[in-house]
């Protein structure tokens, strides 16, 4: 292999303006047209799927992880979008979308990756020549046939069946059953929302195959989850999760989160002189802090100005657009706050002290801080760092361990800023 394999792709045709400025869920509209930065963390993945060569059977995994809003599933869809880019007819990958539910069972993890690989095949063949296309062909066969036929093998634990039907075998002998198949691509396995990965011994054996025994089959796997996704799969059976592919999605940097806002305005052709262009540009971005879900709800709110005044960018609009994104930002932050188990008041009491320290807080300081609060729900500290770190108001520090810190500065100061009174004598 050579050193121009999967570049990042090219951006995505953006969508009618009005379909994006009422689009309410990033995710339900595939690739983000205006996707930008994440280039350290694609060089982790470009370079873990490098060592999936002729000389490599299983190529292990990596694990994404970030509090909600940090764009994780906006680069997994452009790491996907790099291996369908990359697939030929004559060396054939298949990205294959796997829900953690799904996991505990081996036969629909099995038929999805069976189903990805005949999509491609039909797709690749689409565009080929004939004369060198057999090969898929009869991998287009096979695959067809091994759907009708997985739904009637029965998976077991230790032997112990767990149906009645004829065929028992355990997950690996299920990924056996369809290695003469999938042999022939290299396959790249996403798991989105990992953290929902349920605990079981079947889910173990998937799992296991996913990571280190593929029965022969060419695999890496991704997981994307938020910020405890690396303890949860250690819990679930991932053996020696990769230190080196573990990656924390943190803050864009300001010329990526300017690079965002620009490439809106120039895509759908807004006018305006250039220099109150840029002071939109760099007002925008700093708001937004970067952060992905603020880059894209303080570049909604400002288009919306935008589109009120014309299409054009004016000095007179830019202060109308910050209020309008500083509310969008509240509101989100309100959305954080209904997820969580506690009272408002904890975290408003959580940020006051991280504020007035260096911005991190361990383990024993957060128990002791949250007794209180805890006691009245019988909640353990760990209970209430799982809650929080699902809920997105902390996420864990990557040096040292087991140290917490509120994602976002400005979700921190909203925080602090709660018109809600803190119980006398919590402490």
């Amino acid at each position: 292999m050579n050193e121009i394999l999967f570049p990042k792709p090219p951006p995505a045709n953006p969508m009618p303006l009005e379909d994006w400025l009422r689009r309410t869920d990033r995710a339900e509209s595939g690739r983000e047209a205006f996707f930008q930065g994440r280039d350290s963390e694609y060089q982790i993945f470009r370079d873990a799927l490098l060592s999936l060569n002729s000389d490599v059977i299983g190529g292990g995994s990596m694990i994404f992880q970030g509090a909600p809003g940090a764009g994780k599933t906006a680069f997994m869809q452009e790491c996907m979008e790099a291996v369908r880019q990359y697939s030929t007819i004559a060396d054939p990958w298949i990205a294959v979308l796997i829900d953690p539910a799904s996991l505990k069972w081996p036969n629909t993890v099995v038929r999805s990756m069976v189903s990805a690989a005949n999509a491609e095949s039909e797709r690749l063949l689409h565009h080929s020549d004939n004369r060198i296309s057999a090969t898929l062909k009869n991998s287009l066969e096979k695959g067809r046939q091994l759907l009708k036929e997985i739904p009637y093998r029965d998976v077991s634990i230790s032997g112990v069946s767990l149906g009645n039907k004829e065929l028992a075998e355990s997950p690996q002998g299920l990924f056996e059953y369809v290695q003469p198949l999938l042999g022939n691509y290299h396959v790249v396995v996403f798991v989105d929302e990992a953290q929902n990965i349920v605990k079981d011994d079947i889910t173990k054996g998937v799992i296991d195959c996913l990571h280190r025994n593929t029965q022969g089959i060419p695999l890496i796997t991704a997981f994307f989850g938020l910020s405890d996704t690396e303890e949860v799969l250690s819990e679930r059976g991932l053996s020696r999760p990769p230190s080196e592919r573990v990656v924390n999605l943190e803050l864009l940097s300001h010329e990526e989160s300017s690079k965002v806002v620009q490439s809106v305005f120039e895509a759908y052709n807004f006018s305006g002189s250039r220099e109150v262009r840029e002071s939109w540009i760099e007002r925008l971005a700093e708001l937004s802090q970067g952060w992905p879900q603020h880059i894209n709800r303080v570049t909604v709110a400002a288009c919306r100005v935008i589109v009120e005044h014309g299409g054009e960018i004016k000095n007179e609009g830019l202060e109308l657009a910050l209020h309008h994104a500083q509310e969008s930002k509240e509101n989100y932050y309100r959305t954080i706050l209904r997820r969580c188990s506690s009272e408002p008041w904890v975290y408003k009491q959580l940020a006051l002290v991280l504020k007035d320290s260096d911005g991190v807080l361990g383990w024993s300081e957060i128990h002791h801080l949250t007794q209180f609060a805890r006691s009245e729900k019988e909640q353990s500290t760990d209970e209430f760092l799982s809650d929080a770190l699902h809920a997105g108001v902390l996420i864990e520090t990557e040096k040292p361990p087991k140290h917490y810190q509120i994602p976002i500065p400005s979700f921190r100061d909203y925080l602090c800023t709660l018109p809600v009174n803190i119980p006398p004598d919590t402490i």
